[in-house]
């Protein structure tokens, strides 16, 4: 018995970064489809603002009794501040709210934009980053991809679809703009203190935000499916999905990890649809298709190796 654990401690070891890719696909994928069943009975800024409540509480309370917990320099506050209004609120907020409107595939293959959206972000705000005609072709298949997803005939420019992935396309802008912004910034805090001071900040904006629209707990319709939902959202995806999701980072570096931003659509048209049973277009699929092959031009560089990384 002992030498059988061994032996699969030997093999996940092997995998590790494989394995890691697939808990990140999967958590992130099956959010979507949280998002949308909590969306059906809790406003989505509650939702959201909820969400980062149960993440901060979990991540602050462990980052206490672990020390190294308070910010302490200016650069500890504004890597707060950028994580918790672009990557967090920002993101999730608009995220939530465009999936009242759009299935799960479609927001899922909207979000994928987010790595290539980045690009241009980075050059324009990080010195020494330059964008070549391939990259340029990267991000215009990209847009292009997205584009294709929405169908934007003039006559549904003001349909709920376009609605909600115009929100989607929010929250990508969101992300990559805080992702790159807090790239710049050198922190002392750990990962865990970092991301719940963000989620404790991230939480109060979207708790004024809900204030602002007129939103009470009275507008809460709370089910079992819906707290299911917000258990999922605060504990899974904000704590074991992110967790995951740095230590890929760590083990294989962000091109490789930045592919599990294709992997998680493919993972929520197929729980959408046997969840919820969304159908999937071929439009979505072919858009889907295309935001793919621009991801893979913006980085052809660093495919020759990618497997093996993963593997590793």
């Amino acid at each position: 018995m002992g030498s059988r654990f061994t032996n699969v401690c030997v093999i996940a070891e092997q995998y590790r970064g494989g394995l890691l890719f697939a808990i990140v696909a999967l958590v992130m994928g099956v959010g979507y489809v949280a998002i949308g069943v909590g969306t059906e009975t809790v406003p989505p800024p509650l939702l959201a603002a909820f969400r980062f409540d149960a993440s901060a509480s979990i991540l602050l309370t462990y980052a206490f009794v672990r020390g190294r917990w308070r910010p302490r320099t200016t650069a500890d506050v504004l890597a707060i501040v950028v994580l918790g209004e672009f990557v967090l609120a920002g993101t999730v907020g608009f995220l939530f709210a465009g999936q009242q409107y759009i299935t799960v595939s479609i927001a899922a293959v909207v979000m994928g934009l987010g790595p290539i959206v980045t690009v241009p972000f980075a050059y324009l705000l990080v010195p020494g980053e330059r964008l070549s005609r391939a990259d340029l072709v990267g991000v215009a298949l990209g847009f292009c991809g997205v584009a294709i997803v929405a169908n934007p005939l003039p006559a549904e420019a003001t349909t709920g679809s376009a609605v909600g992935i115009a929100f989607i396309c929010c929250a990508v802008l969101s992300s990559s703009l805080g992702g790159v912004l807090l790239s710049r910034l050198e922190t002392d805090l750990s990962m865990l203190s970092l991301t719940g001071w963000g989620a404790l900040l991230g939480g109060v904006t979207l708790h004024l935000v809900s204030v602002g629209l007129g939103e009470t707990g009275g507008a809460i319709a709370w089910t079992p499916t819906s707290i299911a939902a917000l258990v999922y959202l605060g504990v899974v995806v904000g704590i074991g999905g992110y967790t995951a999701l740095l230590s890929l980072l760590a083990e294989v570096g962000p091109t490789r990890t930045s592919l599990t931003s294709f992997a998680s659509p493919v993972v929520a048209i197929i729980a959408g649809w046997l969840v919820l049973g969304e159908a999937v277009t071929v439009l979505t699929l072919v858009g889907f298709l295309v935001v793919t092959v621009g991801f893979v031009v913006l980085n052809r560089g660093d495919f020759g190796s990618v497997l093996e990384s993963i593997r590793r």
